[in-house]
């Protein structure tokens, strides 16, 4: 009996999506080990969409079509084969963090947070995240002076030429940082800009110092504002702050339909996509196998005729 396109697809569909929920069985083991498997997996699952493909089209082709078969007859023998396998997949999915992987949503949604983390550590500051880092810094100095003032730390005849200098450090500081942070590569990201920041700030003071020359117990107290300040400002978390702010971007789930859904579609996608080129592959494949069949046959006739006009 003729093997059909629905029978052929049926079996490599399902097969698909079989491999493709023990790949998934065998990332779940793998995920304790204290690697990024991520890429690999991801070109694990090509590999095993590509072979199951190529197997159901050549199939249909050598079994069916009597060895020769068409673009659009190989495309949909793939694109059936991927809708099985879709599925099949779903269904496993649903089963899987139903009943396997009972905490897969929790890890789930901790490792977008993760990777969300990440990738914004990378990202570039921007100037309203700069100054909101600035204003916040930039209070915290002039919080620190008053209380210095409150705790007699700073003495009487210090205390305007401090609040002077504490001005002019800001103005500086504040210019620095907004003009400089977004040509420094450090400075640049959320991981660095704190960093670049502080630099600035030190760096501030030390000409502050190098040019003012005054009462050496008015600068002690400068330098106890300073150092105070330093220490209140490493408190500040830039990355934090952003993150806060964007973390209603992060996919979080609730429910297994949407994360089986979401994975059983991307297979469905990658399905799609590589069914074009499997079935390419094949298609141009039998027509060469078909045309050089043609040539060969041809060059029989010649023969013949050749011999018949020697004869």
């Amino acid at each position: 009996m003729k093997k059909s396109l629905i029978t052929v697809a049926l079996k490599w569909g399902a097969l698909l999506g079989v491999a493709l929920a023990v790949c998934e069985l065998v990332k779940m083991a793998a995920r304790d080990i204290n690697y990024d498997a991520g890429a690999v997996f991801s070109i694990l699952l090509l590999i095993v969409i590509i072979l199951f493909l190529y197997a159901s089209i050549k199939e249909f082709r050598d079994e069916v079509t009597d060895g020769y078969i068409r673009f659009p007859k190989a495309f949909g023998v793939g694109a059936v084969t991927t809708l099985v396998s879709f599925v099949v997949v779903l269904a496993y999915m649903l089963i899987h963090y139903q009943y396997i992987d009972k905490n897969g949503l929790e890890q789930l949604n901790q490792k977008n947070v993760e990777l969300f983390y990440a990738k914004l550590e990378k990202d570039t500051v921007s100037q309203e995240m700069a100054k909101l880092y600035l204003h916040k810094t930039d209070s915290m100095m002039t919080s620190t002076y008053m209380d210095m003032i409150q705790q007699d730390m700073i003495d009487t005849a210090c205390a305007n030429w401090t609040r002077e200098r504490v001005d002019k450090m800001l103005q500086a500081y504040n210019d620095r940082v907004l003009l400089g942070y977004s040509k420094d590569s450090l400075g640049s990201t959320y991981a660095g800009f704190a960093g670049f920041a502080q630099h600035q700030f030190l760096d501030v003071y030390q000409n502050l110092l190098a040019l003012d020359n005054t009462n050496d117990n008015c600068y002690q107290s400068l330098s106890m504002l300073v150092n105070n300040s330093r220490s209140n400002m490493e408190q500040i978390n830039l990355l934090d702050e952003a993150y806060e702010m964007q973390k209603n971007k992060i996919p979080h789930y609730t429910s297994i339909l949407p994360v089986s859904l979401s994975y059983a579609f991307s297979v469905l996608l990658y399905g799609l996509f590589l069914a074009i080129f499997v079935a390419l592959y094949l298609t141009k494949k039998k027509e060469e196998t078909q045309e050089n069949s043609d040539q060969g046959s041809g060059d029989s006739d010649q023969e013949s005729v050749d011999r018949i006009q020697n004869s």
